[in-house]
């Protein structure tokens, strides 16, 4: 025999009768099923008379754990994605502010030196331009296409998808 105190509790005959036939159905002495009854009800703070009341508050508190693990997840997601991606997207804008403010300066230089320019000269300087203006769409296309093609390989959370799929083709 344990050395703890033991209380003893009435029960009327159904409640005994239903008590001993739960404890034999899963192989424990009538105070080991009782104790454990007693713990499951006073841990979790519901009322054994209330059973419809006591499957709601289970699956209140299921729901109210899960959507707290969602709400957790969204912000981690928020942290370590979605922050960072704001942050590249405001130094990209900002950059090309800079670069787009420093081209119409360029501009305004270059063209008070063509007005000294020949005829041919100018036609030279406006085929190289032509030429450059080629080289640098390619150059964009092929480095949209390329950061494109790591984005789609670095899904945190989702499975790379086959080459010949939906959603691995390029619109």
């Amino acid at each position: 025999m344990s050395t703890e105190l033991r209380k003893r509790v009435t029960l009327d005959n159904n409640a005994h009768r239903k008590a001993e036939a739960a404890a034999r159905e899963v192989g424990a002495s009538l105070n080991v099923y009782a104790s454990a009854a007693v713990e499951y009800f006073a841990t979790r703070g519901l009322d054994p008379r209330e059973t419809e009341a006591r499957e709601g508050q289970l699956i209140m508190q299921q729901i109210k754990k899960l959507g707290d693990r969602v709400f957790e997840f969204m912000q981690e997601q928020e942290r370590t994605l979605l922050t960072p991606m704001l942050e590249e997207m405001l130094r990209t804008r900002i950059t090309l502010e800079r670069v787009l403010r420093l081209n119409e300066i360029l501009v305004g230089n270059l063209n008070a030196q063509l007005e000294t320019l020949s005829e041919a000269q100018m036609q030279r300087q406006q085929q190289a331009l032509q030429l450059l203006r080629q080289r640098n769409e390619e150059a964009v296309e092929k480095q949209v296409r390329e950061a494109l093609e790591a984005a789609r390989k670095e899904v945190p959370g989702q499975r790379s998808k086959p080459a010949g799929s939906a959603a691995g083709q390029e619109q």
